[in-house]
């Protein structure tokens, strides 16, 4: 069955970002945008007005999930508008074309028995939004962190690493807690490889002890929508 699924974003650039990272992973087989439009809602006590683009996917009932997971985490609204409408009558060939173009997406492979710690750097952090989100009572153990040899780039609502001699990233190293690993291997790859990532393992410096400890790291794909260079090389002094 055919599901159209929409949200809204406040720039074209975000717009088009989330309508080309859910077509690329297989999420949706299309995605439209409009707009500006003008949206009125309550928000902390208060009635905001705020210029907003909508983005309408076309995708299919079985897909729907990873497609919601997707855009939560790539969504920079701390309550992104995802609703989702079910077709009752779609073209055939339509149809047939859309359940083509979203059944390309292979599931991310179970890890073989290689439990690095997961170096994070952006919205996943210690007091970052996604963090409680979906990391709740999955870590072990939380620390500072440094990956030398790269740079940090804003993107659209979250960053994205790129290696480069010379730089360096501030981050989190999470350890993740007894019996949760496979369980977060997986999420975090449904939520990063779609979204522009790709995992690689790198040596990451723990700042306590200056230890040398090798950890999974989500760097920006060929093709991700790369914003300019954050100097500080740390998401939170990103101004």
């Amino acid at each position: 069955m055919i599901v159209t699924v929409r949200t809204t974003t406040d720039a074209r650039a975000k717009a088009d970002a989330l309508a080309r990272g859910a077509v690329e992973a297989r999420l949706a087989a299309c995605a439209q945008i409009s707009g500006p439009v003008t949206s009125v809602y309550h928000w902390r006590g208060a009635i905001e007005t705020t210029e907003e683009w909508e983005v309408v996917f076309k995708t299919t009932e079985a897909r729907y999930p990873a497609l919601e997971s997707h855009l939560v985490a790539a969504h920079d609204y701390e309550t992104p508008e995802i609703l989702a409408t079910r077709v009752t009558r779609a073209g055939e060939g339509y149809a047939r074309w859309v359940e083509r173009e979203t059944s390309g997406a292979a599931e991310p492979e179970a890890p073989a028995h290689d439990e690095r710690p997961f170096f994070v750097y952006g919205t996943l952090r210690p007091g970052a939004y996604n963090h409680d989100r979906f990391l709740a009572g999955r870590i072990g153990t939380e620390a500072d962190a440094v990956l030398h040899g790269a740079v940090l780039h804003d993107g659209p609502g979250y960053p994205y690493v790129v290696p480069a001699t010379g730089g360096r990233v501030v981050g989190t190293l999470l350890t993740p807690a007894p019996d949760a690993y496979g369980e977060l291997f997986g999420l975090l790859d449904r939520l990063e490889l779609p979204a522009g990532y790709e995992r690689v393992a790198m040596d990451v410096v723990r700042t306590r002890d200056s230890a040398s400890v090798s950890a999974w790291v989500f760097l920006a794909a060929p093709d991700a929508p790369l914003g300019e260079v954050i100097e500080s090389g740390d998401w939170f002094d990103r101004s």
